[in-house]
């Protein structure tokens, strides 16, 4: 198999070997040859340079000269002269080691050194518009030469583009020293200079000073200073410098030098002051990050977190960008002390959501959490055991301390996910030994607390089962607590339960003594069941609350799709389908543990508005804003879910 070659590297080679950018290509051409001679011949690419290696080389040649990293110039058809980059670079960069050998000689161009360079390895960049982009990529140019062009129709200079900007800076400096030495310049800038700094004798003579005698030390206070001195000074200095020399009427080309260099000097100092400023509102929009994510609710997706505001109102994404931003959280979130968690947490509560958790502010979103899960499960709770104690039944958890803690997990999983997700995490453990450590850890913590873990849900949330069913006995009805009364009750419920149960035994039979039947169409297939279970009858039931709620017109689906695009406005195709999915799974856990205790016939539409408007209101939904949509979607699908069952 046929090996290729690398016809640019073996260009470059010889021109190293030989110290030339300017190469003959038959002499190229003929050392191929001799090399390719001395390999195989049993591969045809080396046989091919052998005898003939135009054939392989000039189409290659051209291919690379396309892409302007050489030039050829040709006579005829054939290829004369190889022409590298470094033929015009390589002037200009020893010219510039002169500037810097002496500062007296001028910037160079095309005309004053009579070359013309190959459009193709020089760009024209603007002062104005330009160099300041170019500074900031520092060596991605795509060229070897910069032709800088200036206003107040100054010459352009032509410069190595591995130059800019600190090479550049560097030129231009000292030739502004180099002018300060001539003469009374230094002393007549210096008393100018004086009026506009009047209080900072000191530090206006000690700046000078270090153009004078340290300039490379000057630069580099030039490109990270902070103070309020340096970019003024700098602004004032070339200021004053250029309107010297516009008062004189033949320049000679070291006083243009050093026009071009104060522009220069002058371009520098607001490009570095912008810099500065940058980061400066950077830094200040990062504080203004920090203390918003640490304010109630103290929990915030990406969203959120992008929308944050300062303090007077202005978007904070804007003085940093969201590569800036993710960033940013990454840092906070992954790096820290080794014996210590991040800044801040990230909670991933569930169908890919996720939210960010400043760790000082986890146990005051904790207890908020605790206290709201609280209250609402403490009334569903007493509702249901109070309807089921009246129907003189018992639930597991009503007796049994582990299927009591099990049912708490379901309801908040279902109701609270961010609450379950910092109990099953394990992150308050490691937030309060962290505290514990540094000996601040609040005392009101420590009953959350047993040997390092989290107290059991029915301890955090102060629920214990026998103070909750002693609580659901106290509502109900006073007979109940009347023994002979309550038996009176329960002997009645009873002997109705048995004429019933007498009654549905009798039709079970008689539908089993039926003969079986070929396989009917779904219509007709209900008909032939006879007495109709349980789920039968909800989803009847919820076929009637559907023909009740949707709008002529519609279909079920269609409605549903509707409404989900009223109240789910987010872009993201992802995002979009997780919170559709969120929403739908708790509306089916929670319509699970509903039906545990409701009849088929209190299903209707009057119940499941009601049941939509109290799972709506839930923490987890209140910040969607269109709320009317949201709870027409989960009446709708509520019934979707029971009559598709």
């Amino acid at each position: 198999m046929a090996r290729d070659i690398d016809v640019y590297q073996l260009v470059r080679s010889f021109a190293h070997k030989n110290n030339i950018s300017e190469i003959e290509y038959r002499a190229f051409a003929d050392a191929v040859q001799r090399q390719a001679r001395l390999a195989s011949q049993d591969e045809p690419l080396y046989r091919d340079l052998s005898i003939n290696p135009d054939t392989v080389l000039v189409p290659r040649l051209f291919l690379i000269a396309k892409e302007k990293k050489l030039a050829v110039e040709t006579a005829g058809n054939d290829i004369r002269l190889i022409i590298l980059p470094e033929r015009y670079s390589e002037v200009f960069f020893q010219e510039y080691q002169r500037i810097e050998e002496n500062p007296d000689i001028p910037f160079p161009d095309e005309d004053s050194l009579k070359l013309i360079v190959p459009s193709e390895w020089i760009q024209s960049i603007s002062l104005d518009t330009d160099l300041g982009v170019v500074s900031d990529k520092g060596g991605e140019a795509r060229v070897p030469l910069y032709k800088l062009v200036f206003p107040e129709s100054l010459k352009p200079i032509v410069l190595p583009s591995a130059y800019v900007p600190d090479k550049l800076l560097e030129c231009a400096v000292l030739k502004v020293r180099q002018y300060l030495r001539r003469g009374a310049n230094k002393d007549f800038i210096q008393n100018k200079l004086h009026y506009a700094f009047p209080a900072k004798d000191i530090q206006l003579k000690d700046t000078l000073g270090a153009i004078l005698t340290k300039p490379y030390e000057a630069i580099a206070e030039l490109r990270k200073s902070s103070n309020d001195f340096i970019f003024p000074f700098w602004a004032y200095l070339t200021s004053h410098l250029k309107k010297d020399l516009d008062k004189k009427a033949d320049k000679t080309p070291e006083d243009l030098a050093v026009y071009q260099a104060a522009a220069l000097c002058e371009f520098y100092a607001n490009h570095y002051k912008g810099k500065a400023q940058r980061l400066l509102d950077v830094e200040t929009a990062y504080k203004s990050l920090d203390q918003s994510i640490r304010k109630p609710p103290y929990n915030f997706t990406i969203e959120d977190v992008m929308a944050f505001r300062d303090t007077k109102g202005q978007p904070l994404l804007g003085k940093y960008n969201r590569e800036e931003l993710e960033n940013r959280l990454k840092e906070k979130t992954t790096k820290a002390d080794p014996t210590a968690l991040p800044e801040i947490l990230v909670v991933a509560t569930g169908k890919g959501r996720r939210v960010y958790v400043a760790k000082d502010r986890a146990f005051p979103l904790f207890l908020r959490l605790v206290t709201e899960a609280r209250a609402d499960l403490r009334g569903r709770l007493l509702d249901q055991w109070r309807r089921v104690l009246e129907e003189f039944r018992h639930l597991p958890s009503m007796d049994d301390d582990s299927a009591y803690v099990a049912e708490l997990e379901v309801l908040v999983e279902s109701r609270y996910p961010l609450l379950f997700a910092l109990i099953e995490e394990g992150l308050l453990p490691l937030i309060h030994e962290e505290l514990v450590t540094r000996g601040e850890a609040p005392p009101d913590l420590d009953h959350l607390f047993y040997k390092g873990a989290l107290v059991p849900i029915d301890e955090l949330l102060e629920l214990p089962r026998k103070t909750m069913l002693t609580d659901a006995r106290m509502l109900l009805p006073f007979w109940y607590a009347v023994p002979f009364l309550a038996g009176l009750v329960r002997f009645f419920r009873r002997l109705g339960g048995e004429g019933r149960r007498e009654a549905a035994a009798q039709r079970q039979a008689q539908v089993a003594a039926l003969p079986t039947l070929p396989e009917a169409v779904p219509g007709e297939k209900a008909a032939q069941q006879g007495p109709k279970d349980r789920r039968v009858e909800f989803s009847q039931a919820a076929a009637a609350v559907a023909r009740e709620l949707v709008p002529s017109g519609y279909s079920l689906d269609e409605y549903l799709r509707e409404l989900e695009g009223r109240w789910n406005t987010l872009i993201n195709p992802s995002a979009k389908a997780n919170l559709t999915e969120d929403v739908n799974s708790l509306v089916r856990d929670y319509l699970r543990n509903v039906l545990r205790t409701m009849r088929a016939t209190a299903f209707n539409a009057e119940r499941v508005r009601g049941l939509a408007a109290t799972l709506a209101d839930s923490p987890s939904l209140l910040k969607i804003k269109n709320h009317a949509a949201l709870e027409q979607y989960i009446q709708l699908y509520m019934a979707k879910v029971l009559r598709r069952n």
